[in-house]
């Protein structure tokens, strides 16, 4: 009887010790393997998302500092503050994912930036706007065009902050006619 009971506690405890062993062993497999592959056309997506989130901070900076118009200042504010943190969102999300966003602007929103940086400080203001509505137009027809992006999160990212982007694009247009 003594033996049956050193028996059963050592068969339970090489049990505990081959289970501990599988869970880790399944666990490092699985920290390896959690990044999910993005079909091409969402990380093109994701990307380009990106892109357009740096180069409207990068914009809405530009012109806090060198603004004096208040109206313009505060939507590019505004600007700042919404796409910064959709910016920090969309970077939380390529970290579950294979994608590697862009640390600065695309070649085209670089030459947009330089424009604005070189222009009159009279015309500075409705540069921006009209540059920013344009890139606000760009990236709306390509959410609109992206209905059939296969990763679930990134679908649900887009969805979600469509109204704020079709929202600030409005803002853009409004202030757009008020400046001269």
């Amino acid at each position: 009887m003594k033996y049956c009971f050193y028996l059963l506690f050592f068969g339970v405890m090489l049990s505990q010790v081959s289970c501990s062993n599988n869970q880790q062993k399944s666990s490092s497999a699985t920290q390896t393997s959690a990044k999910k592959q993005l079909d091409t056309a969402d990380a093109h997506l994701a990307t380009d998302l990106s892109v357009f989130f740096t180069s409207q901070v990068q914009a809405a900076k530009l012109i806090e500092t060198k603004s004096t118009n208040k109206k313009v200042t505060d939507l590019a504010s505004q600007n700042e503050q919404l796409y910064t943190q959709l910016s920090t969102r969309l970077n939380t999300l390529s970290d579950e994912y294979t994608i590697v966003l862009p640390a600065k602007p695309a070649d085209q929103a670089g030459k947009n930036l330089v424009a604005l940086r070189v222009a009159k400080l009279s015309l500075l203001d409705h540069a921006y706007l009209l540059q920013m509505l344009k890139d606000h137009n760009v990236i709306i027809r390509e959410i609109n065009a992206a209905k059939n992006t296969q990763c679930v999160p990134l679908k649900a990212f887009v969805l979600s902050n469509q109204a704020d982007i079709i929202k600030q694009a409005y803002a853009l247009s409004a202030l757009k006619d008020e400046t001269p």
